[in-house]
């Protein structure tokens, strides 16, 4: 996915579509995980599809729940759901930040002269 060690950086314009790409992989991280708990308050719970994603979205930010859980079901699939947000935010951190990271790593390496290069 990214170019190897010796290779030339990226093109600003390919580095972009990379990007991009990034921003909408973790952008459907955060949507799946999100509907996870927006179904699962939905079913346990009882609630609306507002208040169920309101909810899932408060507790996948680590805000916390508006409504309160009544049931100990929707309590327990609370407390996994609040530990899988913090699963879910390393990985969106991640998938946004490899491509920036990495090129800036990249472009300490990006000078190495001509005859220094492997064919």
């Amino acid at each position: 996915m990214f170019e190897r060690y010796r290779q030339p950086l990226l093109p600003m314009r390919q580095f972009v579509g990379r990007l991009a790409i990034s921003i909408a992989v973790a952008v459907g991280i955060d949507v799946a995980a999100l509907l996870v708990g927006g179904v699962g308050l939905r079913n346990l719970e009882g609630l609306d599809w507002t208040d169920a994603l309101l909810n899932a979205g408060l507790v996948l930010t680590g805000n916390g729940p508006v409504v309160r859980m009544q049931s100990d079901g929707g309590k327990v699939f609370l407390l996994l759901y609040a530990v899988l947000g913090v699963v879910v935010f390393a990985a969106v951190i991640s998938v946004v930040m490899a491509p920036l990271l990495h090129r800036t790593l990249h472009t300490f390496h990006a000078d190495v002269p001509d005859e220094e290069r492997r064919p």
